[in-house]
């Protein structure tokens, strides 16, 4: 049987230390600073993986949840200009988007129109939110009619 030295052995356990020591550090978190506007709070983002994750780990307190995307996809989709009307027709919150997610988190159940602008395209939708549930919301950006 073969003796290891102790100059060989030192350096596999510190390589060894330093190997669990990166698989086990705990991940970078990541923060999503809440915004407010009036009565309504929200938040923005995800365009890293980590962005996501700490979004989908916020999303039940918002009950309007807001996915916009661009040629079928989210990947990059960022300032998108967002506008919530009531059902006055008043704009209670006007935001830049800054990633393809935006949760919100009205003062009350109602009817809302959301106004999502990327570019020079413009889409609406008018939905009621009632009680407990949640607006789950997709903006599909580039799907204009071609003649």
């Amino acid at each position: 049987m073969k003796k290891i030295s102790q100059r060989t052995l030192i350096p596999m356990g510190m390589s060894l230390l330093l190997l669990l020591a990166t698989q086990f550090a705990p991940a970078q978190a990541v923060e999503i600073k809440l915004q407010r506007q009036g009565e309504y709070t929200f938040i923005t983002g995800g365009l890293s993986d980590e962005e996501t994750a700490f979004l989908d780990a916020q999303s039940p307190k918002f009950p309007i949840q807001l996915t916009f995307r661009s040629g079928g996809q989210t990947q990059g989709v960022k300032d998108v200009t967002v506008r919530v009307r009531n059902v006055r027709g008043e704009v209670d919150v006007e935001t830049v988007a800054r990633g393809p997610y935006l949760y919100i988190n009205p003062p009350a159940s109602g009817r809302f129109t959301i106004e999502a602008e990327l570019g020079e395209e413009k889409l609406t939708m008018t939905r009621d939110l009632v009680g407990r549930r949640y607006l789950h919301l997709l903006f599909e950006f580039g799907r204009a009619k071609k003649e």
